[in-house]
């Protein structure tokens, strides 16, 4: 090979851990649209770290841009914005250098425990998708419930990254 070429990882199995990443591979997911323009594919990336148990925080409030099915990203950057305890608390973390984690949209947690029920605890977790200024939803790894959960009540939070698929090899 050439010394100028450069060899990305080739993308783990899922559950795996993805060296140097930050966590384990949880999905593989479809770019997002924003505005005429649709971004990279990207692997879900669970971090290694245990869950801690808080509440959505704002119960009675819109939360606005933390409405997406899809894009926990952009909904935990809102939910930063409006000091929401699960947004502040995964905006300190740090594994392998990486800290761009965030809360889960409702579909990346259904990817999470379509794939890798196992890397989670057998109980709710919140997501980062709010349809209601009461509720946001949580989703269950012992029986794959997805429901809503009253915003101040306490479930479990697990932080996710993303890394573009380009970066691997086929």
């Amino acid at each position: 090979m050439d010394k100028k070429t450069t060899r990305h990882p080739t993308l783990p199995r899922f559950g795996e851990p993805v060296p140097g990443e930050g966590g384990h591979l949880c999905g593989i997911m479809r770019g997002h649209i924003v505005g005429d323009a649709r971004e990279p594919d990207y692997a879900l990336i669970s971090a290694p770290v245990p869950a801690i148990i808080l509440p959505w925080g704002e119960y009675g409030k819109d939360v606005p841009g933390a409405t997406s099915l899809t894009d926990g990203l952009r909904n935990t950057a809102a939910m930063l914005a409006a000091n929401c305890p699960p947004a502040q608390h995964i905006a300190k973390l740090v594994v392998d250098g990486h800290n761009d984690y965030y809360l889960g949209a409702r579909a990346e947690f259904w990817a999470a425990r379509a794939n890798v029920p196992e890397l989670f605890d057998k109980a709710f977790h919140w997501t980062s998708t709010q349809p209601s200024r009461n509720h946001a939803f949580v989703q269950g790894f012992e029986d794959g419930d997805s429901i809503w959960g009253c915003k101040g009540n306490d479930y479990r939070v697990r932080a996710f990254r993303r890394i573009p698929l380009y970066h691997f090899d086929a």
